[in-house]
């Protein structure tokens, strides 16, 4: 082989390597910014669970009574039974009865504060006990008489907040406090809408929270990739709990 054909081999194969390197890299940046915007995608989709969450706010807790309790642009706290325990009484309950037969108490635990509603009456009570179709009250029994049929509520104190940085905390009210429910998070805003769906001012809506019927959420979160390479993803999402 001659030198030219040496020098001109040499070329070619240069300018085939350079080919595939750059297949290679630009494979390479693809598959990076589909995971950044897949990551993203999840981080924004896991904190919209709370989608779910607050259409069942109220839900076992009595219609005369306030269902969201707190709300900020970057927090909610509402009553909501989110694992639908609550159930109802399958018999009289008379004044002072420490025992209600339900239809189903598997929902209920020891030290459950629950509610039996009746409309625009209600009553709280503390469970000792519960098994099968029978929930034993203390320390006290029902303070009024309710009818068979009458709900029996099992709702918890709810709560989203957003820390300002890059999580969504959830507390679901069972006694583990604010956990993370999405990382990456880095913008979370809600808006609430009163009975004529319009919007409440921020500074009125401690005054309001019984007028809420519907809430926006719009989350931004972004993958867990350098400044460079990360990627964003919003969602937005009008909520009207079944409840308020």
């Amino acid at each position: 082989m001659s030198l030219t054909e040496l020098v001109v081999s040499c070329g070619v194969l240069g300018m085939v390597m350079a080919a595939i390197g750059g297949v290679v890299a630009t494979s390479a940046k693809i598959s990076t910014d589909g995971d950044n915007r897949a990551q993203a995608q999840q981080a924004a989709r896991a904190g919209m669970i709370m989608e779910e969450d607050l259409r069942r706010a109220g839900s076992g807790f009595p219609p005369s009574a306030i269902k969201i309790t707190a709300a900020t642009s970057t927090s909610v706290s509402f009553w909501a039974d989110l694992s639908a325990a609550s159930t109802t009484l399958t018999a009289n309950a008379n004044t002072s009865d420490t025992t209600l037969t339900v239809a189903d108490a598997s929902g209920f635990r020891g030290g459950d504060v629950i509610y039996l509603i009746n409309t625009d009456q209600y009553s709280t009570v503390t469970v000792s006990s519960a098994t099968g179709t029978t929930i034993v009250l203390a320390p006290t029994g029902v303070p009024q008489p309710y009818t068979q049929g009458v709900q029996v509520g099992r709702p918890k104190l709810v709560r989203f907040v957003w820390d300002n940085v890059s999580t969504l905390l959830k507390d679901s009210g069972t006694g583990g406090g604010l956990q993370p429910l999405a990382n990456g998070v880095t913008g979370f805003t809600l808006t609430y809408f009163d009975t004529s769906d319009v919007v409440i001012p921020a500074a009125s809506l401690a005054a309001n929270l019984g007028s809420i019927r519907r809430i926006m959420v719009t989350l931004t979160a972004q993958s867990v990739s350098g400044p460079l390479d990360a990627r964003t993803f919003t969602l937005t999402t009008s909520v009207r709990p079944r409840n308020l």
